[in-house]
């Protein structure tokens, strides 16, 4: 992995012909885990007969601005809604000249405990009214692509999302064909990713949908890239280098247990834990027929308050159109009337 003091960061990762070979038989063999977007698709790289690869463009004055690439962590850390130009190379002479070819960029969960559940939007920014959603209709996808020739695709079976471009061959003088990417939510949405971390698999497939090349990108998105890679970089180079101390806090506060331990008599029952419990009158009465929602906000601080107010109806209306709920339109109602107020 070269180090990123280019213009182009090269995101392949070394593979001799045997291990690329071997990829190919085991994960393209036209069986049902085969397939790019199944319930478990193939997570191995390899380039192919064409070798395919994807080249990280950082060729733009403020790429820093919006994502930051970690050579340590091999992992992409991205603005939410921000540019990601990828550039996509192949040898096209090994390829028919009346082929098309389509990149496939589709997200997923890459910890074994959710290997098999589909990446999902949180609520917020699935809402209609979210800012990202003006004039596009595909709002379930994390992934957006701007080329005019992008497809959204659904599986019927895993309900993997999945971005398809169609890929032009290079212009005159280049090797490459660029595309521009986009993510639009975080992985730390409470309703969506939830925190857990995921890879973009990129698949070189033509028309018929068979996998000539895959390649694997970690990503985390996030509102403050740079911070977030430092981090996790720290975190890293802790987790191999840890060695356990025990400080002086820890030794003093152990010391004063035992000490008020042998002040007790052995036939003192031990102090019992006092758990709080809920006010009665803190709680809203529930019958059989009638719920209500025990909210109750008050802040003098007018920004708090809208960011507050458009968050709930975000969330609510995202809810009510995925669920198909109709009795919450009133309460819509008000609180886009409570909105338009603050304009």
């Amino acid at each position: 992995m070269p180090m990123e003091n280019g213009r182009i960061v090269d995101l392949n990762l070394p593979q001799t012909p045997e291990e690329d070979q071997e990829n190919r038989e085991t994960c393209t063999a036209g069986s049902v885990k085969s397939s790019p977007t199944g319930i478990l698709p193939c997570q191995d790289e390899f380039g192919g007969s064409a070798n395919f690869e994807v080249l990280l463009d950082s060729s733009s004055q403020s790429y820093r601005q919006k994502w930051n690439y970690s050579v340590t962590l091999q992992k992409l850390f991205i603005d939410i809604n921000k540019v990601l130009l990828l550039n996509f190379k192949c040898d096209y002479d090994k390829i028919d000249n009346n082929m098309l070819l389509f990149v496939r960029a589709m997200p997923m969960y890459s910890a074994a405990d959710w290997l098999k559940e589909p990446v999902d939007r949180c609520l917020q920014h699935l809402s209609p009214i979210d800012q990202f959603n003006k004039g596009f209709t595909h709002l379930e996808h994390v992934i957006r692509c701007d080329n005019e020739s992008t497809t959204y695709h659904i599986d019927e079976v895993s309900k993997r999302k999945s971005v398809v471009t169609l890929l032009s061959r290079p212009e005159h003088g280049s090797d490459s064909t660029r595309l521009s990417y986009r993510f639009v939510c975080k992985t730390s949405c409470i309703s969506g990713m939830q925190r857990r971390p995921i890879i973009v698999i990129f698949t070189l497939e033509d028309y018929t949908g068979q996998v000539l090349g895959r390649r694997v990108l970690p990503v985390k998105i996030c509102s403050c890239p740079k911070r977030d890679m430092d981090r996790e970089e720290t975190d890293t180079h802790l987790q191999k280098n840890t060695v356990f101390r025990r400080n002086k806090k820890c030794i003093s506060q152990e010391i004063n247990h035992n000490n008020n331990r042998h002040h007790h008599s052995d036939s003192e029952p031990p102090l019992s834990k006092i758990i709080k419990l809920e006010s009665p009158a803190s709680t809203e009465i529930m019958t059989d027929s009638t719920y209500i929602l025990p909210i109750n906000y008050t802040t003098k601080t007018k920004e708090h308050y809208k960011i507050v107010l458009e968050s709930i109806y975000s969330i609510i209306t995202g809810v009510s159109s995925l669920h198909n709920i109709t009795d919450t339109q009133p309460l819509l109602r008000d609180l886009k009337s409570r909105l338009n107020n603050l304009n």
